[in-house]
């Protein structure tokens, strides 16, 4: 009868759905596939916990770079860093943040190389200069900044006079400025940056002489006429009009 009969290209066990054979077992997926991804999510878990939490993957070493005056043991005990400690826990900015907290370093970067080991590379600070403070005698770097106390004056730097060193100090910055942008053999003679007015500095030299500096403004072009200028006998150098120089 009609009601029995296949259509035309039907095949036996395969089933029609809005014109187009679907075989009747298609949709039946294996078990196994139902169990996969759950027992896939629940072992990356499990490994993230373990990883985490455990000292499967925890700190050995410690590699301090770039440090001279500082200790290696002082550096990594600053930075909080213990042995054993799971690597994901490991907060590298975290860890550059607490070592900025020391004085003696200026800046300090530190990387994790897996899978136990930390790297901390530090730059310290270079002292330029030497300053007379409630405290005692400080050590200040080329940026103006107090970094450590000594018991004596250094016989290689200048004394720094300021009402008060700090690097946001306009007259502590104009007078490190000046410094480091005079020449290395005239820096040599220098005794005393007198920088209470950041335009109005001064250099104390050797053999009771003196530099006019004035402010900062045209400190390449100051710098560049002072070794000639110095040769010239007299007492008081002033540069304050580079294009003007007079020795008296």
């Amino acid at each position: 009868m009609t009601s029995t009969r296949r259509r035309a290209g039907e095949r036996p066990g395969v089933r029609s759905t809005r014109g187009r054979p679907v075989r009747g077992d298609a949709a039946a997926a294996p078990k196994w596939r139902r169990w996969a991804l759950p027992l896939v999510l629940a072992a990356v878990t499990v490994l993230a916990l373990v990883l985490y939490f455990t000292p499967v993957l925890g700190v050995r070493s410690v590699e301090v770079l770039g440090n001279t005056s500082l200790d290696h043991d002082e550096v990594v005990r600053v930075s909080g860093i213990e042995t054993g400690t799971p690597m994901m826990q490991v907060d590298a900015g975290e860890i550059r943040d607490q070592l900025q907290t020391v004085p003696k370093i200026a800046a300090a970067e530190v990387t994790l190389s897996w899978p136990s080991s930390v790297q901390v590379r530090i730059t310290e600070r270079v002292p330029a200069a030497f300053l007379v403070a409630r405290n005692g005698i400080q050590l200040v770097d080329a940026t103006g900044m107090p970094f450590q106390t000594v018991p004596d004056p250094p016989a290689d730097l200048p004394e720094l006079k300021v009402r008060e060193a700090s690097q946001t100090d306009p007259a502590t910055k104009a007078g490190m400025l000046v410094l480091t942008s005079v020449p290395e053999p005239v820096r040599g003679e220098i005794t005393a940056v007198l920088a209470e007015n950041p335009n109005d500095i001064r250099l104390l030299l050797e053999g009771d002489r003196q530099i006019e500096w004035g402010s900062q403004e045209d400190a390449e072009k100051k710098a560049a006429i002072l070794p000639a200028l110095l040769t010239r006998p007299g007492k008081v150098y002033d540069v304050t009009t580079p294009a003007l120089p007079t020795v008296s």
